[in-house]
């Protein structure tokens, strides 16, 4: 039993270090996930795996809080998204889009998303719904809309870079764990949000925050036998 839970866990991670790795698809050994949350998506890439259950957390820079603030712009987090007490960050469940992997267009579905309330205007910027990207640009993204307008069906609203992902990976005992991936606002959110708003936005480039998120290998069971998930 722990030599074939070794070699499951093993497959997860060459598997998550070949997706967050500019090489292409890996395939790895197929699973059946115990539960799934279904989204309006396009169906997995046949054969390719990653976790696509867990929760993560995002820290929000202190530039991206300084931009808030200037603006006058008060951040609130869509459910199942939950805001930080403090206000400088906040939580979300990752949910599977279809099946047990990463949807056809390279990306991790993230139930929920963000409102930006801009006072002086009025104006309300919706970010739903979330995805994070692995491939072909790694990096946040989600719909967009303006006062209940839909601008984009989806905007990269973030960058990140393939190798700072991967240095702070590490095994847990249900699957592995991302440590505080940086992320960029991107030169297309600053020309959209202002040619749509009010808002003054972020430049391109600009440090949106990190992003830690924990994978579990199959929802509520443990990678190797015996441990507790």
């Amino acid at each position: 039993m722990f030599k074939h839970g070794l070699r499951r866990r093993l497959a997860l991670l060459a598997s998550a270090t070949a997706l967050l790795l500019p090489l292409g698809i890996a395939q790895a050994g197929a699973v059946t996930p115990a539960t799934a949350t279904t989204a309006s998506a396009e169906g997995p890439i046949p054969g390719a795996y990653i976790s696509p259950w867990g929760s993560a957390d995002v820290e929000i820079s202190p530039q991206a809080q300084r931009w808030l603030q200037k603006e006058g712009i008060a951040l609130e987090a869509i459910s199942p998204f939950t805001m930080h007490p403090d206000g400088k960050g906040f939580s979300m469940p990752i949910g599977s889009t279809a099946g047990d992997g990463l949807d056809s267009k390279g990306r991790i579905y993230y139930p929920g998303g963000l409102r930006l309330h801009h006072a002086e205007s009025g104006q309300t910027v919706t970010l739903k719904p979330t995805w994070i990207r692995v491939m072909p640009r790694p990096g946040y993204s989600a719909g967009l809309e303006v006062n209940g307008r839909t601008f984009s069906e989806e905007t990269q609203i973030a960058d990140t870079d393939y190798f700072e992902a991967m240095k702070g990976a590490r095994p847990s005992p249900t699957g592995f764990r991302l440590e505080k991936i940086p992320f960029y606002f991107t030169q297309e959110v600053e020309d959209l949000i202002e040619a749509h708003s009010d808002i003054d936005a972020p430049d391109g480039g600009t440090p949106l925050g990190t992003l830690t998120p924990h994978f579990d290998y199959i929802p509520g069971k443990p990678a190797f036998p015996g441990l507790p998930g």
